[in-house]
C-alpha cells in the first residue's frame, strides 16, 4: 500500500489496515505488558490471525457492515469433513466464493445471533448509528511519531467513539475487570487523542459489550472521564518509550538486573484464610 497522509480512511479492509504504518493501541499494550523486544519481534514477524480474532472480525462486519458480511464471509457446509460428499460440497463452496472467508457453521450462526441480539436492543441500535470501521492515521504531537487506529463507529450525533466488544460475560463487574486487563482505557485514550489530532469532534468513548454465547446478553457502558484520564496517564509514557526505541532502533527486553520479587499483594490474605481454615 502506498504511503498515506494523516487522515481518516473509511474504505480500507481490515487486512490492509494492519499493514499501515504507525503505532497502534495493541502495540502499545505489548510495551505495557511485555517489553520493546517483544514488540519488535511482533513487528518483524506478524502472526496470522487466531480463530478468536477471525471470529471477532466476522462479528464486527456482521453488526457494523452487514452488506460486506454477506459477501466476505460464507457459512461452511456442515457434516463430517472426512466424507467424500462433504469434502466435495466444501470444495464447491470455496470455488463459488474464492474471495470470501469460510466460517464454520457454528461461528457463522454466532455472528447472526449476535447481530440479532444487538438489533433487538433499542439503545444499542441507537448507539451504533454513525460511520463504521473508520481507519485513521495521525501524528502524536509530543513525540512526532505516526499513530494509527481503527474506530469501530463514529457517532457524530453523540460525539462518541463506540467500540464493539465480544466477551464471555458483559455484566458490570467482569467487564470492569476486562477494561483493566485488556487495557481498554488505554485504547480509549489513544483513539480520543487521535480524534483530537485530526480535528474530529469526539469527546466520549463507549462500549457495546455483547456475549459470545446464548442468550447473547448486551450491555452498554460509557467510559468515565476518570478512566480516560488514567488511560492517558498510561498512554503517554508508552508513546514516549516507543518513540525512543524507534529513533535509536534499540528495543530492550526485560531488565538485566537481579530484582527482588514478592508474591502478589492479595496473596497474604489468602494465606491467612487457608491457615484459619486449617486451624
Amino acid at each position: 500500500m502506498s504511503e498515506l497522509a494523516p487522515g481518516l480512511y473509511p474504505n480500507i479492509p481490515m487486512e490492509e489496515y494492519h499493514q499501515l504504518p504507525g503505532v497502534s493501541q495493541s502495540m502499545l499494550k505489548t510495551l505495557r505488558d511485555l517489553s520493546p523486544a517483544h514488540l519488535k519481534w511482533q513487528m518483524d514477524h506478524p502472526s496470522p490471525s487466531t480463530p478468536a480474532q477471525i471470529l471477532g472480525s466476522a462479528v464486527h462486519d456482521c453488526v457494523l457492515l452487514p452488506e460486506l458480511f454477506e459477501t466476505a464471509w460464507v457459512r461452511n457446509v456442515e457434516g463430517d469433513g472426512r466424507t467424500k460428499a462433504v469434502k466435495e460440497a466444501r470444495a464447491a463452496l470455496a470455488a463459488e466464493h474464492p474471495e470470501a472467508t469460510v466460517l464454520s457453521a457454528s461461528d457463522h450462526d454466532t455472528c447472526l445471533a449476535i447481530r440479532d441480539a444487538i438489533a433487538a436492543h433499542p439503545k444499542a441500535r441507537q448507539l451504533l448509528i454513525g460511520d463504521a470501521e473508520q481507519s485513521a492515521l495521525w501524528i502524536d504531537e509530543p513525540t512526532g511519531v505516526l499513530a494509527r487506529g481503527r474506530f469501530d463507529l463514529l457517532g457524530h450525533k453523540t460525539g462518541t467513539i463506540v467500540d464493539l466488544k465480544t466477551t464471555r460475560c458483559a455484566a458490570r463487574d467482569p467487564f470492569h475487570r476486562d477494561i483493566w486487563n485488556y487495557g481498554y482505557h488505554i485504547q480509549a485514550a489513544h483513539y480520543l487523542g487521535g480524534a483530537k489530532a485530526l480535528g474530529l469532534p469526539f469527546r466520549n468513548f463507549a462500549f457495546v459489550a455483547i456475549e459470545k454465547d446464548p442468550p447473547y446478553g448486551v450491555a452498554l457502558y460509557e467510559l468515565s472521564i476518570e478512566a480516560i484520564q488514567d488511560g492517558t496517564r498510561e498512554l503517554r509514557p508508552l508513546l514516549d518509550r516507543y518513540a525512543e526505541c524507534l529513533e535509536s532502533d534499540t528495543w530492550p527486553g526485560y531488565s538485566e538486573n537481579v530484582e527482588v520479587i514478592d508474591i502478589p499483594v492479595w496473596a497474604p490474605r489468602q494465606i491467612d484464610e487457608r491457615l484459619g481454615e486449617a486451624a
